[in-house]
């Protein structure tokens, strides 16, 4: 069996295991992943929003099981994020690769800082305000524009929700269901842009990536409420920042 292929399975995995587990992870992990390995910025996040149809409609599915999704949240959350996520996509698709990549790899490293400050103010026990403050509409239109650059929904979506007052494991399970929703204008947007020929040549990686991430969306749901949600999350942001490291130093060198 091919080693590359699979790599992506466990990192389909992986991925989806955090994401499920914490709301955030998937999107900026596999992302990272393949841009480390040469894939161009819009290629990779392509191919990533593709697996993310039948992976988010697992996980959407399992949440749904175990009773995490608050669907009037979920609801107000997928059409802003549609809105979003057409604009980034075409933004990150028609710029040249030289621009894009440095870029992605900036915003993907800074996305795991914020994982990292997420994690330092994670609370399992966090106290619920009974009337949560903020749109949801808001936070899924930014969601859905940067989780084009490269993943962003989980971070941006999660934590704002969060910061808003309302149930951690709710806020967990609605992201999740709403995403594949999202993810599949996002990856048509991809399509048109960059032609359907390009993403069948990243078949085999998006397909393993998506077995992995298939094999999780289960137990992610269950153990949503298990694991230790502190160290998951702080051990992604630490992942994603050693990923993208490289070309952010490169661009610093070439700024200064």
């Amino acid at each position: 069996m091919d080693f590359d292929l699979v790599l992506f399975v466990g990192v389909g995995f992986a991925a989806q295991l955090i994401d499920g587990a914490i709301g955030m992870g998937y999107g900026v992990i596999a992302s990272s992943v393949l841009i480390a390995t040469g894939m161009p910025p819009a290629v990779a996040s392509a191919a990533v929003h593709v697996t993310k149809i039948p992976t988010g409609i697992a996980s959407g599915l399992s949440h749904w099981k175990f009773g995490n999704i608050d669907w009037p949240v979920c609801r107000r959350l997928i059409l802003p994020g549609i809105a979003g996520g057409i604009i980034g996509a075409s933004v990150i698709a028609l710029l040249p690769i030289h621009v894009i990549r440095p870029l992605a790899a900036l915003y993907l490293g800074l996305m795991g800082i914020v994982v990292i400050l997420r994690a330092l103010r994670w609370r399992q026990d966090l106290a619920i305000d009974t009337a949560p403050k903020g749109r949801p509409g808001i936070v899924g239109f930014l969601g859905g524009l940067f989780d084009s650059f490269g993943g962003g929904w989980g971070p941006i979506v999660t934590s704002s929700l969060l910061l808003q007052g309302r149930e951690p494991r709710r806020v967990v399970g609605s992201t999740n269901a709403a995403e594949p929703v999202v993810a599949a204008v996002q990856a048509a947007v991809f399509s048109f842009w960059l032609g359907a020929a390009t993403l069948t040549t990243i078949g085999s990686t998006a397909l393993a990536i998506m077995v992995g991430a298939l094999l999780a969306a289960p137990i992610a749901a269950f153990l949503v409420n298990k694991l230790p949600g502190r160290l998951i999350a702080g051990a992604v942001g630490i992942i994603l920042i050693g990923l993208n490291i490289p070309a952010v130093v490169s661009l610093i060198g070439r700024l200064l």
